[in-house]
């Protein structure tokens, strides 16, 4: 009897100072004729991988729609996929199994900013709504509004979370104060997941990391040493700035730029070893690797020249000066999944920004490469 379930394929072998990297042929998650961008990868304790998919326009909305998907082989097939709103970008592990998807934009409250979550209880693939939402508390001022009219405060919940030594939660928003101005990320911190208090400033528009936006889409990791490091955006196509914090997130060092990492919402994952891996991109998508775990050196690996090598009758067409928008929000995850590989989702656009027209045969789609280091 043949097996006809479905395995990982190698593809390509790269040779970098220190390390051998196999990428295998990538993987479609999923497809759609509408809006399918900008997808979240997470590993759950019990091994299963869970998957969000953003499926409307890139536009600010009180409460955003996500679509979830569930793999229980390791990312080779996937469940089909059910709709969740208000929680689908930032995950947050709790100490009894529970996790929790945190909203991503916040909504004013009386005492702060907050709004609906999703919780997924251990060892469960479903995902419950949560309307009492969380809350933020703490804010130095006033906080600046994104769509006058719009029940939306202006910062998010964004990235990674972290546990920390004393037992409770790490995260980071991002957003605007009315004064002064300027993006700005903090770290936020909680002790069951839904109560939080603002914590630390960890960048402003005054930090030195130039881009015109400012410190915006972050990522949190800790590093082998015991040091947090804290990877974010400050302008599409500009390069990522990055911090470490040596006392638990009380205190951060003083960002610098990165040297050729860019440059919209990265993302962080280390293996047992100390083997780092940064996902991002616009133009194009990448994927860097530090082998020594210093986070200080990083190695390229072209992620579009791969996908388009797999897949030439689906390429994704590069960014050019003519071409702005190139076939992926370079919206990327990395995650480790065991002490050898990392896993890389990415999306591919056919149409740019828009949607896709009648006459137009071609899909939007989510991919996922297996990423071997040895």
């Amino acid at each position: 009897m043949t097996n006809t379930s479905p395995t990982w394929q190698d593809r390509q072998v790269i040779d970098l100072p220190g390390m051998r990297v196999t990428l295998s042929e990538p993987i479609a998650v999923g497809r759609s004729r509408g809006y399918f961008w900008f997808p979240n990868l997470w590993q759950m304790p019990n091994g299963d991988l869970l998957a969000t998919i953003s499926p409307v326009a890139d536009i600010h909305m009180s409460s955003i729609p996500y679509l979830v998907t569930w793999s229980r082989d390791g990312g080779l097939t996937w469940s089909e996929p059910i709709v969740t709103n208000d929680g689908g970008q930032t995950l947050l592990q709790l100490t009894n199994g529970d996790a929790i998807l945190l909203p991503y934009d916040l909504r004013p409250r009386p005492d702060g900013i907050g709004a609906p979550y999703n919780l997924i209880p251990a060892g469960t693939r479903t995902v419950e709504y949560v309307p009492s939402g969380v809350l933020v508390t703490g804010w130095p001022g006033p906080l600046k509004t994104v769509i006058p009219g719009l029940d939306m405060a202006s910062f998010s919940f964004n990235g990674q979370t972290l546990q920390l030594a004393d037992g409770s939660y790490l995260a980071t928003v991002y957003g605007a104060l009315v004064d002064p101005p300027g993006y700005r990320i903090y770290c936020v911190k909680s002790t069951d997941g839904v109560h939080w208090t603002l914590d630390t400033l960890i960048a402003d528009n005054t930090c030195g990391v130039s881009g015109k936006e400012g410190p915006t889409e972050s990522a949190l990791l800790r590093l082998k040493d015991g040091r947090i490091m804290c990877v974010f955006r400050v302008a599409s196509r500009a390069n990522y700035g990055q911090c470490w914090s040596s006392d638990e997130g009380k205190t951060w060092t003083q960002p610098v730029a990165m040297d050729g990492v860019f440059s919209v919402q990265p993302s962080l994952a280390m293996l047992a070893d100390g083997t780092l891996a940064l996902a991002g991109g616009r133009p194009g998508l990448h994927l860097w690797l530090n082998a020594d775990g210093s986070s200080l050196t990083w190695q390229h690996i072209d992620m579009q020249t791969h996908h388009n090598t797999c897949h030439p009758r689906e390429v994704i067409a590069p960014y050019t000066e003519h071409n702005h928008q190139q076939q992926t929000s370079a919206y990327t995850e990395v995650i480790a999944v065991d002490d050898q590989h990392f896993l890389y989702l990415y999306d591919r656009i056919a149409n740019g920004w828009h949607p896709i027209p009648e006459e137009m045969d071609d899909t939007n789609s989510v991919w996922l490469v297996r990423v071997t280091v040895e």
